[in-house]
């Protein structure tokens, strides 16, 4: 009986249409918090904001936002970026000469020292619908940006970085669907095949197990698989991999490759994975997302 249920589940879950499941209408949405400082990360002194945007129908949205102090035009680019787990306003410190450009750095519904401080069990629910209102958030976000006095709303774009590349081409797909029409974007280490990615990194897991919950959040997860909406994407995206990643199996970032519909450009670099250990690393991807946003006239010099 298990088996059968699991069966039809998994059967479900894949056949039901992803959109349903992501597609959420937020509602009205205010600002709650919105404190602004003016700091120093590197080179160039600029003003920082934090906000949280209350919806009526989805979670808090949580951003940080790094704006020029002096602004040469009255409406700028926009770079939102979506980061591995540990993101916050520490990570505009890796974004050097961000120039007369608005950076939004995304912050995901759900801090991982909740995982420390509850029965993981019990905050499995919990996660999954976090995750699956990502999507939402971003493309609501994206909304409030576009009714601010700064935003050149022609060029709003999305950049994903590891765990944030697995949610760009939803965000993307999306955006299609609500004809937003966002700006070219970066997928930098990202891959398709939850099920493969899980059973990749759960590395100190017995097999067995290892097996079991990769099904299960994988299917869990399913409408926000890279692989059901990167075909759907209709935009310009800049591509990156490493060819020594150890997270990222090889097989999975070719197919995320192969699925992303022309004009692309893909860099294949001899790295592993990025990681907080590897500021050089990310310094190197940002500087690559950089010169090629620049080169497409997303962002300006």
């Amino acid at each position: 009986m298990i088996v059968l249920v699991a069966a039809g589940w998994t059967i479900w879950e894949h056949n039901r249409d992803p959109m349903v499941v992501l597609d959420k209408k937020p509602g009205t949405i205010i600002p709650i918090v919105d404190s602004t400082l003016i700091s120093r990360f590197l080179s160039e002194e600029r003003e920082y904001r934090h906000i949280k945007l209350s919806t009526e129908n989805i979670d808090t949205i949580e951003a940080f936002i790094s704006l020029p102090l002096i602004r040469y035009m009255p409406t700028m680019p926009v770079i939102i970026v979506l980061g591995g787990l540990e993101i916050g306003i520490h990570n505009f410190r890796y974004i050097s000469e961000p120039g007369n450009n608005v950076i939004v750095i995304y912050q995901y519904p759900y801090k991982t020292d909740q995982w420390r401080n509850n029965y993981v069990i019990t905050q499995v629910p919990i996660v999954r619908r976090k995750i699956l209102e990502v999507p939402a958030q971003i493309i609501s976000l994206v909304e409030w940006i576009r009714i601010q006095s700064w935003a050149d709303t022609s060029r709003i774009n999305i950049s994903g970085y590891s765990f944030g590349a697995f949610f760009a081409p939803a965000v993307y797909h999306l955006d299609n669907i609500k004809e937003q029409y966002l700006a070219p974007g970066v997928i930098a280490y990202g891959g398709v095949d939850s099920y493969q990615l899980l059973m990749t990194n759960m590395k100190k897991t017995i097999l067995p197990l290892k097996m079991l919950a990769s099904w299960f959040v994988s299917t869990s997860l399913h409408p926000i698989e890279p692989a059901l909406h990167l075909p759907q994407m209709n935009n310009e995206f800049l591509i990156i991999n490493g060819n020594m990643d150890d997270q990222i199996p090889m097989e999975c970032w070719q197919e995320l490759h192969q699925l992303v519909p022309e004009p692309k450009t893909i860099i294949i670099l001899e790295e592993g994975h990025m990681h907080p250990r590897k500021p050089e690393l990310t310094l190197k991807l940002v500087n690559l997302s950089k010169k090629w946003l620049r080169d497409k006239r997303v962002i300006n010099p």
